[in-house]
């Protein structure tokens, strides 16, 4: 039996149309971005194309550091990060339409040591 911590993560995304028969949908956070014949297509590959940049980086043992170079930091509020955020009103957004990105990782695996043999 292995016992595990799991990483919840939410992050900003948005979708656009690129070309006639192309959308583009994006993480700028993490720098991941992705395409599709329709919003929702590039909003799903790019829901896939962030979860393989989490378990890459995981796989890799540079997770913390990927974060840090994204801007990221440990959270002093104890995971509070979902403070709502101001408004802009009157400017266009270039990066498309907002959505949101959310998926839970595992972090770390621990064999347990109950049955264990020697």
């Amino acid at each position: 039996m292995n016992e595990t911590i799991s990483l919840g993560v939410n992050l900003n995304a948005y979708v656009r149309r690129d070309t006639a028969r192309r959308w583009i949908a994006t993480c700028p956070l993490i720098g991941v971005a992705s395409q599709g014949r329709s919003a929702s297509e590039a909003k799903a590959c790019l829901q896939e194309a962030v979860e393989l940049w989490f378990e890459s980086c995981i796989e890799r043992g540079v997770l913390d550091q990927a974060l840090r170079e994204a801007n990221f930091r440990p959270s002093a509020e104890g995971g509070r990060a979902d403070r709502p955020r101001e408004k802009r009103q009157g400017r266009t957004n270039i990066l498309g339409e907002a959505f949101a990105i959310s998926l839970t990782i595992p972090g770390y695996v621990a064999t347990t040591l109950l049955g264990a043999t020697a």
